[in-house]
């Protein structure tokens, strides 16, 4: 009875489906001739033309949405609902070859898209933010990508067996089908993020769980697909082979990026590029897309190779830098994303209706969307549970505010985990029987999870208490992360902010903890001196011998300048600009206005000595404990009153 009530509840669906979609079953159509060679580039221009008339669209509603500060709708929902306006239309108006050029293919989204978005993810990583972080961060991107991949797998098979909607999945393909949908992609979550300028913390655990998840999926999916495509079928005795191969892809693919990595920060070391900034810029830009190709093109993972190789340059080739191309290499690398993740949404929301093979079940995208949301929860709050648990046997005096992850925070991450272009791409590298079907339902969950997850992420924000409006040490955007500019003080953002000189917090102590007693065991005590030395030791080691080996020594104080006033110098630069001086005369120019010299290095750590000593107490006036910075500018406990 129940079967017979989903079948005619599914053949109803199907019906309404069918006009906007190519229903139950692929049709093949007569495929319509390619234009003669003369009409090719009038028709390819039409269908260029609708992508970028559509990207231009995007970016004034984001304008809009900014300027007149709507937090209800983030402009990646709009976008891709825009696509699948313009796709509707295009599907029922035009002809097969502009339908086909317009539609959604991953070779375009893998060489072309997802570069520059991993990219600048692995450049701008928050390195203090995420290592404080790192133990969660990798927790969930590794073993919570495993257990949503295993949970998704499970339950499509469980569908399948049922013989409703005639699935016909194998376990194999339910396992693809869940490695594909494991890889999460919250871009308008994180875009969301960064206009509200919620707490650091819970932005580095959801940036560094997306970035590694994404890695993570892909080196999953290629182990299962060459499992597939050698014809075997998914045994409990394959798991270890399994193992091993991911592995050596992953650690491979690590290897070659920080190879890379290091030998651009040995290039820009030993050459003087930094007397040509637009050779300089182009080499940050290509080195990582190299390494992206020749991982790719030796059979591993392209994206681990770029992210760390990112990652890499950012932490020591970027040092060497002239100052014109560390503007450059960041903003060119913001912007670069930025269009390419308009344009995937924009991409994908035209593909849900130009995609000429689709097979469309609408009661097992309902069921898979489900599934994922059951996977997403079985991957974060038991996992929270345990490191909060690991925590709390390490520190027993320590807060529960002190807890890895809060109770807010899972809820969240939770709710972080929207599916996006990752899967798509990987989808539409599956074939077989069962390809249309897995292509057409993850296309659907994709765009499900963007709208309801993405579309109410302001009003989650504010439901659950997340603290806004926290400044982000750690942002790129910012000028102040330059490393040739550590020693300028910010007094805006008050005493509790501790300025250093380096852009490296200092290590913890080696025989000391936070959340240390007294009287705890002598046990506690070595595992906590263990923590800490290990901790300090890399902060040593990096500092002290690998950075001094990759990036080039600046140019001390008195070699440019430093017995020159700082306003002498920075008139000095913005004339030497002006007037058209040379390119080496420019940098020397920025260096001038960088290096203050010891002066102003000797104002910043005492700067630093005395907002460390500034305790106000809640009956100060002056004070706001909630925001923690002073209520006027004028009343500044080291400005005083004006």
């Amino acid at each position: 009875m129940n079967e017979a009530i989903a079948t005619s509840v599914d053949a109803g669906l199907s019906a309404v489906a069918t006009a906007l979609l190519t229903a139950a079953t692929p049709v093949e159509t007569p495929v319509e001739e390619e234009p003669p060679p003369e009409d090719e580039e009038r028709v390819s221009s039409q269908a260029l033309l609708i992508l970028v008339t559509l990207l231009i669209a995007a970016l004034l509603t984001s304008y809009y949405l900014q300027r007149w500060r709507i937090r209800t709708v983030h402009e990646t929902v709009l976008s891709i609902f825009a696509g699948m306006a313009v796709g509707l239309v295009l599907r029922f108006s035009t002809g097969s070859y502009i339908k086909r050029i317009v539609t959604f293919d991953h070779t375009v989204f893998f060489n072309m898209l997802l570069p520059p978005i991993i990219l600048n993810c692995g450049f701008n990583l928050q390195r203090t933010s995420v290592a404080r972080n790192a133990t969660a961060v990798l927790t969930f991107a590794f073993v919570g990508t495993v257990i949503s991949a295993v949970v998704i797998g499970l339950i499509v098979q469980a569908y399948s067996l049922t013989g409703i909607e005639n699935i016909g999945f194998s376990l194999l393909d339910s396992l693809l089908m869940g490695t594909i949908l494991s890889a999460t992609d919250p871009v308008t979550i994180l875009a969301v993020f960064e206009q509200l300028r919620v707490d650091p913390k819970l932005f580095s655990i959801i940036f560094g769980e997306t970035v590694f998840n994404d890695a993570v999926a892909i080196v999953l999916f290629a182990t299962l697909s060459s499992l597939r495509a050698a014809g075997r079928e998914f045994t409990l005795s394959a798991v270890p082979g399994m193992a091993l191969s991911f592995i050596g892809v992953f650690g491979a693919s690590l290897g070659l990026g920080v190879a890379l990595g290091v030998g651009l920060a040995l290039l820009c070391k030993h050459l003087q590029l930094y007397n040509y900034p637009s050779i300089e810029a182009a080499l940050a830009l290509l080195v990582p897309y190299q390494a992206y190709l020749l991982s790719n093109s030796l059979e591993l993972s392209g994206i681990v190779s770029l992210l760390f190789c990112a990652a890499t340059m950012r932490q020591y080739a970027y040092r060497s830098l002239s100052i014109r191309s560390q503007r450059t290499t960041r903003y060119l690398f913001h912007l670069l994303s930025g269009l390419a993740e308009n344009f995937v949404f924009i991409y994908l929301g035209i593909s849900l209706f130009t995609s000429t093979e689709t097979v469309f079940r609408p009661v097992f995208v309902v069921y898979v969307t489900v599934a994922t949301c059951i996977s997403r929860y079985a991957a974060i709050f038991p996992l929270s549970r345990l490191l909060n648990a690991i925590f709390k046997y390490r520190h027993p005096s320590a807060p529960s505010s002190a807890q890895p992850v809060t109770h807010e925070e899972q809820t969240m991450l939770f709710w972080a985990g929207l599916r996006g272009a990752v899967a798509v791409a990987l989808a539409s590298e599956v074939s077989g029987s069962s390809g249309a079907l897995l292509r057409t339902t993850v296309l659907c969950v994709v765009v499900l999870s963007v709208a309801i997850f993405g579309g109410t992420t302001p009003q989650v924000v504010h439901l659950l208490g997340i603290r806004t409006g926290v400044p982000q040490p750690d942002s790129s955007d910012d000028d102040s992360d330059s490393d040739d500019r550590r020693a300028i003080i910010d007094l805006s953002t008050g005493p509790q902010r501790r300025v250093s000189v380096d852009d490296t917090p200092p290590p913890l102590s080696r025989f000391s903890s936070p959340w240390s007693e007294p009287n705890e065991s002598w046990i506690s005590r070595i595992k906590t001196s263990f923590n800490s030395l290990d901790r300090s030791l890399i902060y040593d080691i990096d500092k002290h011998y690998i950075q001094p080996m990759l990036t080039r020594k600046k140019r001390s104080s008195s070699a440019a300048g430093g017995n020159q006033p700082y306003r002498r110098r920075r008139r000095h630069s913005r004339r030497s600009s002006s007037v058209g001086d040379s390119m080496e005369e420019g940098d020397q120019a920025d260096e001038y206005h960088v290096h203050a010299g010891s002066s102003l290095e000797a104002t910043a750590r005492a700067t630093n000595a005395t907002w460390n000593s500034y305790s106000p107490s809640e009956d100060d006036p002056n004070w706001e404990s909630d925001l923690g910075t002073p209520k006027r500018r004028s009343e500044h406990p080291l400005l005083g009153s004006r």
